[in-house]
C-alpha cells in the first residue's frame, strides 16, 4: 500500500535528494551526482515552498513508456506529477533534461511519486529515462537539446497571460547551457513581449560536460548580461533555503525573474572533490572506488534502506563479456591524435563533449589547434566554414544530433554553399544511446544528403572507425560521418581501409540483394550466415559512402535477382539507405521488389541498445523475418543459434557517460 503524503520541510527535501542520488549512482555505477549536489536545495525549494502544485492524496505512480506521440497516439506527459491544468497552478520546465534523476528524487522526496517507481530507473520500457523527456515523472516538456526549455517556458507564459491564468512558469536551468544563443534570444524575447510571469532559478555551479566553465566558454558577468537584456535578476547563494524561498515567493514585475543560485558541485560530498575538474558524470573506475562511495554514504546517512536502490539485476554493473571479436577501444580518439600531430593545418572544434567524442586526446596533443566553443553549436558550425574559407581543416566533434538539427541553416550557408572543407564528425547515430530522442539522429541522412555539395559517409566497424578521418579529408569540400566511439568490434580487416565511394561486397547470392549500412552491418553478416545455412543465398554489400550513391552495378544485381532487395539501417526509412536504394532503382526502371528495414517513421526512445534494434526492427532476426515474409518460406533461425555479437555495457570505461 502506498505511503500517505507526510511533507517534509526543505532541508529534509534537500538530504534525501542527495542521499538518494548517491544510493541510485552506486547501485546503478553511475550517474549525475554533482548536480544533485548543486541543486539539491533549489529542487527542495520549488516543491515544497516555492511551485503552487495541485495536491495529491498519494504518490503517483509513474506508466510504462507507450510510444512517442504521433497521430494514432496522444501524447503524455509527466505533467500530472505536479498536478497541471489548473489555471492556478503554476507550470515547470525542467531545461536540462540531464537532472530528470534529481527530479525523481524531488518528487519523492517531497510525496509526489511512489518510490518504487525508481526502480525501473533508465530500464527498458519506462518513462524514468536517463535524459527525461515530456513522458517522464515531473516533465512537462521534452528539453534535453540543451537551451530549447526557456523558449518553450516563454511561449508556455506568453498563452497563459493571453487566457488570464494565475499560475506562474516556474523554469529550472544549468548555467552552461545559458552558452547557446538561443538562450539569449529566448531572455530577449521574454523580457520584450514582458513576460513577469515567469520565474526561472539557474544552477550556477560552474561546471559543464568539459570541465570548469571558465576553461570552456566563459558567461560572466552573468547577471549583468541578463540585466542589460531586462530581467530582474538576483544572485544569491543557491543552498541558502530562506533567501530562494523568500525570491520564490515575489510579487511577478513587468519582466521576467531570474534567479542565479550559486552552488558547490560537491556540496555535502567532499569524496566528490577528488574528481575535479570533471563532475558531470560520475562513473566509479573500479570497486574500490564504489565501495569508498559507499562508506561515504552510510557513515553520513546510516545503512541504505529498502526502497533506495534498485534490484541487483538492473544495477547497471559491467558484465563480463567473451568475444572471438577483436574489441577496438577508442579507435578514433587514437587515430585522431596520431593523424592530427602530422596535420597542422587541422583544427578541432567541440561543443563541451570532447571526451564524449574522443577529442580529449588530440586536444591534449596538440592544445593549440582545439577550440572549446561551448555549447553553441551554430555558431561553431558557421565559425568553421570561417577557418575554412582561410585554409584551415576544421574537424567538429559533437553528438550527430546536435551538428544537422541545432545548426543546419549555418550548415547550409556557411559550409556547404561554399563548397568549403569542414568534416563534421557525428556521435551517436541512430538509436546506439539511451539518451532518448533529443539525442537520437535517426533522420540526419535524410537531411544532410539533401545539401548540395555535401558528402556523407559512415562507420561501421573499428577499421572504419580507424580510416574514415582519412577518406574524409581527402574529399574536397563539406562531409558528414556518422562515426562510432568507445568499445568498436572489428569486422573488416585492418589492411581494407574504408575508401570513398566504394562498398564492400560481403557474400553473393541469386536471391537476394541486401543492402547495409553502420552497426547494421553486422546484423546482416549474422542474418546472411544463418540463412546461407538453410539455403537461400544472399549478395550481402556494406555501404560506407551515403551520399554520392553511383553503383549501377549493385543495381543491375538487384534486377537479375529472384526476389529483390532489401535495406537494413540504423535510421529512419525515409530519406536513408533505403530512399538511396528505391531512388537508384526508379530511376533504372528496375520491377523488382524492395523491402526497408529500419525506423518506420517514427521517433524512438530513451532504452539499451540491444532493446531498441528489436523494438523498432533493425536487427538480424528482424531481417529474417523480413526475409521469411518476402520467400514465404519459415527458416526457424531462433536468436540463439545466430553468431555472437558484442554489445557494450552501457557504463563501459571506454565512453564518457552512459549516453
Amino acid at each position: 500500500m502506498a505511503k500517505k503524503i507526510v511533507p517534509p520541510d526543505a532541508r529534509s527535501v534537500a538530504q534525501g535528494i542527495r542521499r538518494r542520488v548517491l544510493a541510485h549512482t552506486i547501485a546503478h555505477n553511475g550517474g549525475y551526482l554533482s548536480q544533485a549536489c548543486s541543486s539539491a536545495e533549489i529542487f527542495a525549494v520549488l516543491y515544497r515552498n516555492v511551485l503552487k502544485l495541485k495536491k495529491l492524496d498519494k504518490p503517483l505512480m509513474a506508466e510504462k513508456f507507450r510510444g512517442p506521440p504521433g497521430p494514432q497516439r496522444p501524447a503524455i506527459t509527466g505533467e500530472e506529477f505536479n498536478g497541471a491544468g489548473d489555471p492556478a497552478c503554476d507550470s515547470f520546465i525542467l531545461s536540462p533534461a540531464q537532472y530528470a534523476l534529481v527530479l525523481y528524487a524531488a518528487l519523492i522526496e517531497s510525496g509526489r511519486m511512489d518510490e518504487s517507481c525508481m526502480d525501473t530507473y533508465n530500464t527498458d520500457g519506462t518513462t524514468l529515462e536517463m535524459i527525461g523527456a515530456e513522458h517522464s515523472p515531473g516533465m512537462e516538456a521534452t528539453t534535453g537539446s540543451l537551451g530549447q526549455g526557456i523558449s518553450q517556458a516563454a511561449g508556455i507564459a506568453m498563452a497563459r497571460r493571453i487566457r488570464n491564468e494565475s499560475g506562474r512558469v516556474v523554469v529550472f536551468m544549468s548555467d552552461g547551457e545559458c552558452q547557446s544563443g538561443e538562450f539569449w534570444e529566448a531572455v530577449q524575447a521574454a523580457c520584450y513581449h514582458k513576460l513577469g510571469n515567469m520565474l526561472i532559478y539557474v544552477d550556477v555551479n560552474g561546471f559543464q560536460c568539459d570541465g570548469k566553465m571558465t576553461g570552456v566558454m566563459q558567461l560572466e558577468p552573468f547577471d549583468k548580461r541578463l540585466e542589460a537584456f531586462g530581467a530582474r535578476v538576483y544572485r544569491v547563494n543557491g543552498h541558502d533555503i530562506d533567501v530562494l524561498t523568500s525570491l520564490g515567493g515575489m510579487s511577478p514585475s513587468q519582466t521576467p525573474t531570474f534567479i542565479l543560485c550559486d552552488t558547490d558541485p560537491c556540496r555535502d560530498m567532499e569524496i566528490l572533490k577528488s574528481r575535479y575538474p570533471k563532475f558531470h558524470y560520475v562513473r566509479f573506475t573500479d570497486q574500490n572506488e564504489k565501495a569508498a562511495y559507499r562508506r561515504f554514504l552510510e557513515a553520513q546517512t546510516g545503512p541504505l534502506a529498502a526502497g533506495e536502490t534498485p534490484p541487483a539485476a538492473q544495477s547497471g554493473e559491467a558484465l563480463s563479456v567473451k568475444t572471438k571479436m577483436e574489441i577496438a577501444v577508442k579507435a578514433h580518439g587514437r587515430h585522431l591524435r596520431e593523424w592530427g600531430l602530422a596535420h597542422p593545418e587541422a583544427y578541432v572544434l567541440s561543443a563541451d563533449l570532447t571526451g564524449s567524442c574522443e577529442a580529449d586526446a588530440f586536444r591534449d596533443a596538440c592544445p593549440e589547434r582545439f577550440l572549446s566553443m561551448g555549447i553553441a553549436e551554430q555558431n561553431m558550425l558557421a565559425f568553421a566554414g570561417g577557418m575554412a574559407r582561410k585554409g584551415f581543416i576544421p574537424l567538429v566533434h559533437t553528438f550527430a544530433v546536435f551538428i544537422y538539427r541545432r545548426a543546419y541553416d549555418q550548415i547550409a550557408m556557411s559550409v556547404a554553399y561554399p563548397n568549403l572543407p569542414v568534416k563534421m564528425f557525428g556521435f551517436l547515430p541512430g538509436i546506439l544511446t539511451p539518451g532518448g530522442a533529443t539525442h537520437q539522429a535517426i533522420e540526419d541522412i535524410a537531411v544532410m544528403r539533401a545539401l548540395p555539395n555535401m558528402t556523407i559517409l559512415e562507420a561501421g566497424d573499428a577499421t572504419e572507425v580507424e580510416s574514415v578521418l582519412d577518406a574524409a579529408y581527402n574529399i574536397p569540400g563539406p562531409v558528414y560521418v556518422r562515426q562510432l566511439r568507445g568499445e568498436v568490434p572489428r569486422l573488416f580487416d585492418k589492411n581494407e581501409p574504408l575508401r570513398f565511394g566504394k562498398y564492400r561486397k560481403l557474400s553473393s547470392g541469386k536471391d537476394l540483394v541486401l543492402l547495409t549500412s553502420g552497426i547494421c552491418t553486422e546484423e546482416g553478416m549474422r542474418a546472411e550466415a544463418a540463412l546461407s545455412d538453410k539455403g537461400l543465398s544472399l549478395s550481402h554489400y556494406h555501404i560506407s559512402t551515403l551520399k554520392p550513391f553511383n553503383h549501377p552495378e549493385i543495381i543491375a544485381e538487384i534486377a537479375e535477382s529472384r526476389w529483390g532487395a532489401l535495406t537494413l539501417e540504423n535510421h529512419s526509412v525515409i530519406g536513408g539507405l533505403g530512399s538511396i536504394a528505391a531512388e537508384c532503382m526508379a530511376e533504372e526502371g528496375v520491377g523488382k521488389p524492395l523491402r526497408r528495414l529500419g525506423l518506420k517513421d517514427k521517433f524512438a526512445h530513451g532504452a539499451s541498445r540491444r532493446y531498441l534494434m528489436s523494438e523498432y526492427g533493425i536487427d538480424a532476426m528482424a531481417l529474417i523475418s523480413a526475409v521469411e515474409h518476402i520467400t514465404g518460406n519459415s527458416f526457424n533461425i531462433e536468436e540463439s543459434s545466430l553468431r555472437e555479437t558484442y554489445t557494450p555495457v552501457m557504463h563501459s570505461g571506454a565512453k564518457a557517460e552512459a549516453l
